[in-house]
């Protein structure tokens, strides 16, 4: 599609056509400014673009954390800029919960974790807890992190009988009438474990 008036000579339209060929062989990607797809050489300078820290992030928490960036400086303080912190490393396994919705002190906060992706690390929660300082009040703290892991077990257990006996039936005499019984039981059992981390103190 050409950009150039009709009244353009001829000389301009094979200008217009070189330029078209030449950024159709283009990446562009590497140019983008979405976190998402830019080049990783790009992340830093984005990073400092938007005035946030993604120093100590991998690839994808930085993408992920760079995406939100600009929601979380928006709504800075509030529950719902904790929530998009948080998401950078655990994504939509991460709850954030403020005191009021499990009777714990006031002004303070509590983190819960479903373990069931990303492995729970002191690096990944240390990480966590920092992006969530950023965002929430100065005035709020952790109470404690409580983690959820499920594991699951598959049991299986079977069980036949077997029983004959003679009947008698007079006159005659018949023999070796079977009786059978076929049971199958399946088990299956889920473990599920509830740790809660607190803070020296808390």
């Amino acid at each position: 599609m050409s950009i150039i008036p009709l009244r353009e000579n001829k000389e301009q339209r094979d200008v217009e056509k070189v330029g078209e060929i030449t950024l159709s062989k283009f990446n562009v990607k590497k140019v983008s400014v979405n976190p998402l797809e830019c080049d990783i050489l790009l992340l830093e300078h984005l990073a400092l673009s938007l005035d946030i820290n993604i120093a100590g992030l991998d690839e994808n928490e930085a993408r992920t954390y760079l995406q939100n960036a600009r929601e979380i400086k928006k709504y800075i303080g509030t529950s719902y800029a904790v929530k998009k912190a948080s998401e950078a490393i655990y994504g939509k396994d991460i709850k954030v919960e403020p005191w009021n919705k499990h009777s714990g002190v006031p002004g303070t906060y509590k983190i819960i974790i479903e373990a069931n992706k990303k492995p729970v690390t002191e690096a990944n929660l240390n990480k966590t807890i920092r992006l969530i300082d950023y965002a929430k009040r100065v005035s709020t703290h952790l109470s404690g992190i409580t983690i959820n892991m499920k594991s699951s077990g598959l049991m299986s257990n079977a069980c036949t009988t077997q029983s004959s006996e003679d009947v008698t039936i007079l006159p005659q005499v018949i023999e070796d009438i079977n009786m059978s019984l076929k049971e199958n039981i399946a088990l299956t059992f889920y473990m599920i474990e509830s740790i809660v981390l607190k803070p020296k103190g808390a």
